[in-house]
């Protein structure tokens, strides 16, 4: 008696694979605006080629007489096109703190605080041995100038080098 068997498909391993869940990345530009800030992210849910990172940075620069110190925290989808390459979308805030000194001078500087909504959309290459670059479109939507009072949308862009680490455990 004869039989056939017959597997259906399953996820082809040849187009990507597993990413690591830690991070770290300087970041010039980006969601930290002007000088750039330094990161860490963490991935907490992987699921075939999507992964769901946080990430936390902090950045400083000095624009137009004032010092800016920024907190970027946002959300991104990673999707893995293949093995190292993936395409990132997110979402969040830059928490900013902008001081700027009295036009008296005299060492007295005032402060003021400011989330500024940010997103990101670019391209992301993770290599096997943990090199991370990133290419990513940064728009900000800020009161980036101090003598304007509205709002406005900021384009900006990043790039970012790094290393990541940490890999899940499989059994």
């Amino acid at each position: 008696m004869n039989s056939l068997f017959c597997l259906g498909q399953g996820r082809d391993s040849t187009y990507s694979r597993s990413y690591p869940n830690n991070s770290i990345f300087i970041e010039i530009g980006g969601n930290s605006v002007f000088f750039g800030s330094l990161n860490y992210e963490r991935t907490f849910l992987k699921k075939d080629f999507f992964y769901l990172s946080g990430r936390i940075g902090v950045g400083y620069g000095n624009f137009v007489g004032s010092e800016i110190l920024s907190t970027p925290i946002l959300i991104n989808g990673i999707f893995q096109i293949y093995h190292a390459l993936a395409f990132e979308i997110g979402a969040g805030l830059s928490l900013m703190s902008f001081g700027t000194e009295a036009e008296l001078g005299g060492g007295i500087w005032s402060f003021e605080y400011e989330p500024a909504p940010t997103g990101i959309a670019g391209i992301r290459i993770q290599a096997k041995n943990g090199f991370l670059f990133r290419l990513d479109f940064t728009p900000l939507y800020a009161h980036i100038i101090r003598d304007d009072h509205g709002y406005h949308g900021v384009p900006w862009f990043g790039f970012s080098l790094g290393y990541s680490f940490g890999k899940k455990k499989t059994r």
